[in-house]
């Protein structure tokens, strides 16, 4: 029988923090945006940062394509997958993977565009990094890796618009934190 070795990514105790009791708590918002790029596409972005800059962002320029004025933006609660108390030696659950995501509607959007979000239906997988109303930029360096799916645009009948509803899910890194920035020009970000 192997000899199973068993590592661990938490190699220190959390620092002690004083929970804010007033309005300092933070609150990152609903996701506005969505900055989607090619899986294989290679960026210079700085290391320095935990996300790319606006800058950053603009020099990319047609190697990204930003969905703005995301409606009825969620960040949606994790799917975990775990393995059941009777196969772990101590009877407890344990996770074995997370998956996050968030959804919402594309509500602006002209023919240009609708060409546009069937041609990204090409790739089964993209890049992906979301910017709240608060101006946060979520996805780290690299962007988190989607599954994509965007479906064809529905209507909800009479008073309403037509929309593209979306959902966008990736396994969550364990033992990681997210790499987030807080800028409000990521605000101004277009194609």
């Amino acid at each position: 029988m192997a000899d199973i070795v068993c590592s661990t990514y938490c190699t220190s105790w959390l620092d002690g923090h004083a929970i804010p009791t007033d309005c300092a708590s933070v609150d990152f918002g609903f996701p506005s945006m969505v900055i989607l790029a090619a899986p294989d596409t290679t960026f210079s972005f700085s290391s320095d940062n935990l996300v790319p800059t606006v800058a950053e962002f603009t020099t990319a320029g047609s190697d990204i394509f930003i969905i703005s004025d995301i409606a009825n933006g969620v960040k949606m609660a994790p799917e975990i997958q775990s393995i059941s108390a009777a196969d772990t030696p101590d009877n407890l659950e344990e996770v074995i993977s997370e998956m996050d995501g968030i959804s919402g509607n594309i509500v602006r959007f002209n023919t240009d565009i609708y060409n546009d979000l069937e041609k990204l239906n090409c790739y089964k997988r993209l890049r992906m990094w979301y910017v709240t109303n608060k101006g946060y930029c979520f996805g780290g360096l690299t962007g988190y890796l989607i599954k994509n799916y965007i479906p064809d645009w529905t209507h909800d009948g009479y008073g309403n618009r037509s929309k593209f509803p979306f959902e966008f899910r990736w396994f969550k890194t364990p033992a990681t934190t997210t790499g987030t920035a807080q800028d409000m020009a990521y605000l101004d970000l277009t194609n």
